[in-house]
């Protein structure tokens, strides 16, 4: 599918700095990223493998949850969350955020069971997803900014 299929599908309009960027990388392309730059500088920062357009299509099935694209799996390890926690929140260093807007995010890569997304309801900021917590740290305002910190594998 189409990214701009998916951006009809699901009413947005992503950044454009993301388009040009997904336009020009192959699945599963790694690009490292320091997430802690004050607390370790010395530090590469973790590898994360981006999702191209038909990986970003690509459905995800969690038993006993449902299935989605990969750009929306995190609407299923939160309903899982939710189902055992009876949490409607969780946890950020910027203060609790609500599972629906956290759910509503379009992932753009992983590693290690981790996500990295774009948040819709904060103009496209940039957010890890921490599978183990269940929990989201913001990490850079844009993607553009973000793409100035990252260095390709």
């Amino acid at each position: 599918m189409k990214i701009s299929k998916i951006q009809k599908e699901r009413t947005i309009i992503l950044p454009e700095k993301y388009l040009a960027f997904l336009a020009n990388i192959e699945a599963g392309e790694d690009y490292f990223f320091n997430e802690y730059p004050e607390e370790y500088p010395d530090f590469e920062g973790r590898c994360w493998a981006f999702y191209d357009e038909s990986l970003l299509s690509e459905e995800v099935e969690m038993i006993g949850v449902g299935k989605a694209p990969a750009h929306q799996q995190l609407a299923l390890y939160l309903k899982c969350y939710q189902q055992s926690t009876k949490k409607g929140e969780i946890h950020s260093p910027e203060g609790q955020i609500a599972i629906g807007r956290v759910a509503n995010a379009f992932v753009i890569a992983e590693d290690d069971g981790d996500f990295l997304y774009l948040d819709p309801e904060d103009n496209f900021s940039v957010w890890v997803f921490y599978h183990d917590g269940c929990d989201v740290k913001k990490v850079s305002n844009s993607m553009a900014e973000w793409l100035k910190r990252a260095k390709a594998a």
